[in-house]
């Protein structure tokens, strides 16, 4: 199931770069979400399979509602030797920095890197790097390589791909859900993948905490600009106050963006070490990819995202939602 639309042509130095080392490390984003635990994993079975030795990293702790899938349970958070592996492999890394310190001064001392990712860069890194903005996800991309190879996913493995398609696409609802895609999930499926397990464990399994949590970020909800501009705010106390975490707002902005009549979605979260989040989804025409770069992030068309330094909360939502006004002229 080859797609002409897509660029193919770095996956053989890729699988050349495979094939001559023997001991991988590989890494994903900070707060994961599913695309990111789905392709580590997936990474990470592909090169077990391939004889390789291969250990998954994530500088975060997995969300819940992805710690059902195959393998989540071996995800270490530390890197001991990083100088025992041969090579480095970052998924769904948008900015090499986007691994966290710890990480990326781990990857910094490993002597080969391959990046994977389907985000929009302008600078991509790595010694060997595939870079596909047109895939719905960075695990549609693994997808492709295990074709390549060609390897075909066992159940554990279409699980995770399955998932990180599911959760980048929006439950197939998102602009990126192509005719390749849902060929692609209905192959996975036929390799073991169950829709209504895997729909139930991403969507269905929120704890008390986590709905308290929400309930008090809906309560912060402003609207701008006849309803079309959503915005709200995550403070460091509601943390506090409902015994949570960052790893427990995962999807949080589609409530904002679920508005009819929004155009765009912005949510502001205060991080333990005094800098804003600033998440945004978008609707139609209105870029928010551009805006995230011009202010040091990145993304996609309608999904993209920045960090703010030195400003306090109440603060950067006002300069913010001015600047994100003009992006509705």
């Amino acid at each position: 199931m080859k797609s002409p639309s897509h660029n193919h042509a770095e996956i053989p130095r890729i699988l050349k770069a495979l094939e001559s080392r023997g001991r991988y490390l590989v890494a994903t984003h900070v707060r994961p979400d599913g695309d990111a635990v789905g392709s580590l994993l997936a990474m990470t079975f592909l090169l077990r399979r391939l004889g390789k030795q291969a250990d998954p990293f994530c500088q975060d702790p997995i969300p819940a509602a992805h710690q059902f899938l195959p393998g989540s349970d071996s995800i270490r958070h530390a890197v001991g030797e990083p100088e025992s592996y041969d090579a480095a492999i970052m998924v769904d890394c948008g900015d090499y920095h986007r691994v966290g310190p710890p990480l990326e001064e781990a990857i910094g001392r490993v002597p080969y890197l391959i990046n994977i990712d389907h985000h929009l860069n302008d600078a991509p890194f790595g010694d060997v790097f595939w870079v596909e903005p047109r895939a719905s996800s960075t695990c549609e991309m693994l997808y492709d390589l295990a074709e390549h190879i060609p390897l075909a996913p066992d159940a554990d493995m279409a699980t995770q791909l399955y998932t990180g398609i599911l959760t980048d696409t929006g439950s197939f609802r998102f602009s990126n859900t192509t005719e390749r895609v849902l060929e692609i999930a209905r192959s996975l499926v036929n390799r073991g993948a169950q829709p209504s397990f895997i729909a139930e464990q991403v969507y269905d399994s929120s704890s008390p905490q986590r709905i308290q949590l929400l309930a008090q970020v809906l309560a912060t909800v402003r609207f701008h600009a006849g309803d079309q501009l959503v915005t709200a705010e995550l403070t460091r106390q509601m943390f506090d106050d409902t015994g949570t975490s960052p790893a427990d707002t995962e999807s949080f902005i589609n409530h904002l963006r679920s508005v009819k009549t929004a155009r765009m979605a912005i949510l502001f979260r205060e991080e333990q070490d005094g800098v804003i989040n600033v998440s945004m989804r978008s609707k139609g025409s209105v870029d928010v990819a551009s805006m995230a770069r011009a202010f040091g992030g990145g993304g996609h068309f309608h999904a993209a995202a920045f960090r703010v330094k030195g400003s306090a909360l109440a603060e950067a939502r006002e300069r913010f939602t001015h600047e994100a006004l003009s992006c509705l002229d």
